[in-house]
């Protein structure tokens, strides 16, 4: 079952969520405040040897950021 990440436009709050991909489309409530949720990209992680380079976190933070100015 893939996971979804969800943001909470009312309170700032990062969520995820384990779900068949029937329920994908489905909306998600937050888990704080019980608003409706938006379905974040997700990055994946890659590895190459002893590396790993997560996509996605750092980028969608800075989003939020800026979103909260």
């Amino acid at each position: 079952m893939p996971i979804y990440e969800y943001l909470c436009p009312r309170c700032k709050t990062e969520f995820e969520l384990m779900r068949p991909l029937r329920e994908a489309d489905q909306p998600a409530r937050c888990p704080q405040c019980g608003t409706e949720a938006q379905k974040l990209l997700s990055g994946f992680a890659s590895k190459t040897g002893s590396y790993i380079q997560g996509t996605g976190k750092a980028f969608r933070k800075s989003l939020v950021e800026e979103a909260a100015k």
